[in-house]
């Protein structure tokens, strides 16, 4: 039998950003398709009977006609405040959380409770310890030392690089995102206390990346990845932290993609020489001095990709 309640928090209700972008209408929606998600099974999943109802019945179930619920629907969608399963059956993050924290305290009651509660009661000395208790010997840091000659002797081994998470199957384009900056994919949350990212706002921005500068997905998601392997401090504030960064790369991708051909010609054989070399009128040594000054531009322009963002 299902619980003729839920908890409710009016704190995390008002200060959900993603909620507080919506409308009166769309939060008032989304609160009627949680109280049927609360009555469904699996919990937390918009299901009746086990079967994912059509728009004009879920329409029919809240109390709105079929243009509102599309219009209030479409809404709470693009501001990312439900996900969907693989199947496209919306559900609550929350509520399914809620459902594993509580199926885990069930199985622990079964079990006589939290299992390290358990552990410290048949410790000896429990109900009454020691005012100064027992000082445990701390043990010395490890500390890996560099075989080889350059380096400090004691210094530590450095750690690995970590990789970005891999996007699963058929990720969207604000999970890639998310991912790339090492927040949450579904959240947004970048960690205990910080910001959010894939707001409503910051998807605008990211989608103007594809239709003002002409980038394409992968361009931006690898950009963004290799610019969080140089940034220091975390995951940015904003997905604004990445403007300036991608009209860069927009414009040396726009550049080298306009950038003409030389025209090739022949230098005319002087009586008894040998035949010239196709080299664009250069000699050698020119040709020498051009690939240079090319690598010196490749290797100037490899160092800007986020070099103002600190």
């Amino acid at each position: 039998m299902k619980d003729p309640w839920f908890k409710f928090y009016p704190t995390d209700w008002r200060s959900d950003p993603a909620l507080r972008m919506c409308s009166l209408g769309a939060r008032g929606l989304w609160m009627e398709m949680i109280c049927l998600m609360h009555e469904a099974t699996p919990y937390g999943h918009l299901l009746i009977n086990g079967h994912c109802p059509t728009d004009a019945q879920v329409a029919a179930l809240t109390g709105t006609s079929p243009d509102e619920f599309l219009q209030y629907k479409h809404e709470l969608d693009e501001a990312g405040v439900f996900s969907r399963t693989r199947n496209g059956v919306i559900y609550s993050r929350k509520m399914t959380r809620w459902m594993k924290k509580a199926a885990e305290s069930r199985n622990n009651g079964r079990k006589g409770g939290n299992p390290s509660l358990s552990k410290e009661r048949g410790k000896s000395g429990w109900d009454n310890p020691r005012d100064n208790p027992e000082v445990k010997p701390q043990k010395p840091e490890s500390r890996v030392q560099k075989v080889g000659g350059g380096g400090d002797a004691g210094a530590r081994e450095a750690d690995p690089p970590t990789k970005p998470p891999t996007p699963p199957p058929r990720a969207t384009y604000r999970e890639r995102l998310l991912m790339a900056c090492g927040a949450d994919p579904e959240s947004g949350l970048t960690g205990r206390g910080g910001a959010q990212l894939g707001t409503q706002a910051h998807m605008i921005e990211a989608q103007r990346w594809l239709d003002d500068l002409g980038l394409t997905r992968d361009q931006v998601i690898e950009h963004i990845e290799t610019l969080m392997k140089r940034k220091r401090d975390g995951p940015p504030a904003s997905l604004s932290y990445f403007t300036k960064a991608m009209e860069r790369l927009a414009a040396e991708i726009n550049e080298a993609q306009s950038k003409p051909m030389a025209p090739q010609h022949l230098t005319p054989v002087p009586s008894g020489g040998t035949p010239p070399r196709i080299n664009g009128g250069r000699d050698d040594g020119q040709r020498r001095q051009a690939d240079r000054s090319d690598a010196v531009r490749a290797a100037a322009v490899g160092t800007t990709g986020g070099s103002d963002w600190g």
